[in-house]
């Protein structure tokens, strides 16, 4: 993606959504048509009081004439509150498109995004950057549009009128191109700066925000604090340089205006000393050469707008052009209805974002053992062993290096993704809760239950009794992040959130680790529950919670080492024997 997309490509990009309510559109263009064809009589009117309603002492046409001018003026108030009312209901519809395509797209990217993307960089262009976006559509650039249509117009008459003067007011124009051209790159580059020192401060603040406990716990906040206000000196400082060039540009344009203006004066008074040219001539005139000129403030009036819009529309068009690679085939194949189980044959991943360096660490190599339907398998190694790895490829979070994943002999990548991913529900050490009530957290995978369907599910997961004691039951706001929850509740409401997903597949990564023996043993009984009757992979810290399990696999270095059931595998006095000797040392 080019750093500097070009305006046209911008307004192809916005006003693509525009072009979706025509008549809106259209609506405004024949606003915008009345108000230049009015534009053009009030200088008319003017020139006709002064050359000839003056002279005459005409005061009947005098009366006429400004009742002519005031119901003008009368009209063009109604039209311009059309133009803008239905420009804001064009502007509002096509920003929250715009919002919309891209927060749906942003979701649809791969895992390998998020880890090498900033969440406070992401939010910034979902927010301020649309919002950028929205002066695109706004009244002021919709009259832009119109303003040229007057400049050509308006132009064409002048020369009519008086070429001389015409000639003379047009030498202004190449003057107001070259000081745009030379200032357009410099605000656009200021504001590049700004919009990127402004999204480190939204990762400063979201990062803060989210480890608030971690800030004060280690008594940091002063530190934090620092860094966060050299961040806003940047964006300040940034802000400045912008708005210093803004302002030497807007001066210099005026200036050369009033050149044009003092040119006109200096000329039409030569004229009508000479007799050639009309007081009331010169005023319209003069009213005509502000007409032509209106476009180019209006142009520079909206330069600093469209430099920000155009930064954010890089920004945006930067995550638009990112190309998910976990997708469906072009005829996906429906989840199997599994009987024999998952396979995993010569599996070898490197991590996309080491790939391709000279020193690239591989993940897994060449790992192959099964899964067997209506069974628990238990994956057991030292950490980065890994074991959490085989459960986001067996997910399709991320694409093997080479080998399979089958399912009932189903290559992995041949399955409908969305189908894939219903079918396999995760309970893991990272509990992700949201911010909302407890029926909210139990229902995010099945939206469609019942509340028996919920108390059932809470039953099995030890969790309703704690619930129905609450005074607002199922309603109980949870806080963000589930703050208001213990550690063993919000993982029994994420044990109970898997099990009203129903899914065949069970993946428990972890799910225990963070909690006391105490609390883990209480768990337990729902974990087996999760687990009845299913095909389950059990990443497990605790080699006591796994001696049931029907096999484990020991892995170490990305390779399996081990494999069998508990008894069989501390009669090798291998690795198992090692890992499991050490825990009760």
């Amino acid at each position: 993606m080019s750093n500097s997309p070009s305006l046209l490509a911008m307004f192809k990009f916005v006003f693509g959504k525009v072009l979706t309510r025509r008549w809106l559109l259209i609506l405004n263009v024949l606003a915008l048509t009345v108000i230049t064809l009015l534009q053009f009589v009030v200088p008319q009117i003017e020139q006709y009081i002064i050359d000839k309603i003056i002279p005459q002492q005409n005061y009947t046409g005098l009366l006429w004439a400004i009742g002519g001018l005031l119901l003008t003026a009368l009209v063009l108030g109604v039209f311009n509150y059309l133009s803008t009312y239905y420009m804001s209901v064009m502007s509002q519809n096509a920003i929250t498109a715009l919002r919309n395509q891209l927060y749906q797209y942003l979701l649809k990217l791969d895992t390998t995004f998020f880890e090498s993307s900033k969440t406070g960089d992401l939010m910034t262009r979902l927010t301020s950057d649309i919002n950028n976006l929205q002066s695109l559509i706004s009244a002021n650039m919709l009259n832009m549009v119109g303003n040229l249509f007057t400049f050509v117009g308006v132009l064409a008459l002048i020369i009519y009128i008086n070429w001389q003067m015409a000639l003379a007011v047009s030498l202004t124009f190449p003057l107001m191109f070259l000081v745009y051209r030379v200032f357009r790159f410099r605000i656009r580059s200021a504001f590049l700066h700004a919009r990127q020192s402004q999204a480190r401060m939204s990762n400063q603040m979201q990062q803060t925000l989210t480890q608030i406990d971690l800030i004060k716990s280690f008594n940091s906040e002063q530190t934090e604090a620092g860094r966060f206000e050299k961040l806003a000196d940047t964006n300040r400082n940034d802000m400045i340089t912008a708005g210093r060039n803004q302002a030497i540009f807007s001066p210099l344009i005026d200036s050369l205006n009033y050149l044009g203006i003092a040119i006109v004066l200096l000329l039409g008074a030569y004229f009508i000393m000479k007799g050639h040219l009309t007081v009331g001539a010169l005023v319209a005139y003069l009213s005509y050469v502000g007409m032509v000129q209106s476009p180019i403030q209006s142009f520079t009036r909206l330069l600093n707008q469209l430099q920000q819009a155009s930064v954010s529309y890089g920004r945006i068009q930067s995550v638009l052009d990112v190309t998910p690679t976990i997708v469906n085939v072009a005829e996906p194949k429906p989840f199997p209805t599994l009987k024999t189980g998952i396979q995993l044959d010569n599996v070898t991943f490197t991590y996309p974002t080491t790939r391709g360096k000279d020193d690239p660490t591989v993940t897994l190599n060449d790992v192959s053992f099964q899964i067997p339907y209506g069974q628990t398998t238990a994956l057991v190694g030292q950490s980065g062993s890994g074991k959490t790895t085989i459960t986001r490829l067996i997910d399709r979070f991320y694409d093997l290096d080479s080998g399979q994943i089958t399912f009932d002999g189903v290559p992995v990548t041949q399955i409908d993704l969305s189908d894939l991913r219903q079918h396999i529900a995760i309970v893991s050490q990272d509990i992700f809760i949201l911010d909302g009530s407890i029926r909210d957290n139990v229902l995010y995978g099945r939206p469609e239950a019942t509340d028996d369907d919920i108390w059932q599910v809470l039953e099995l997961a030890d969790l309703a009794a704690f619930v129905r004691q609450l005074p607002d039951q199922l309603n109980t706001q949870v806080g963000e992040r589930g703050v208001k929850l213990s550690g063993g509740q919000k993982q029994r409401l994420s044990i109970a959130r898997a099990l009203l997903k129903d899914a065949p597949v069970i993946i428990l990564d972890e799910a225990t680790a963070s909690l006391d023996n105490q609390s883990e043993k209480a768990i337990q009984h729902a974990l087996n529950n999760l687990l009845q009757s299913r095909t389950s992979l059990v990443i497990a810290h605790r080699l006591s919670t796994i001696h049931d399990a029907d096999q484990i696999i020991v892995m170490a270095d990305g390779h399996v080492v081990e494999r069998g059931n508990h008894e069989t595998l501390l009669a090798k006095n291998g690795t198992y024997t090692a890992l499991y000797n050490a825990q009760f040392e």
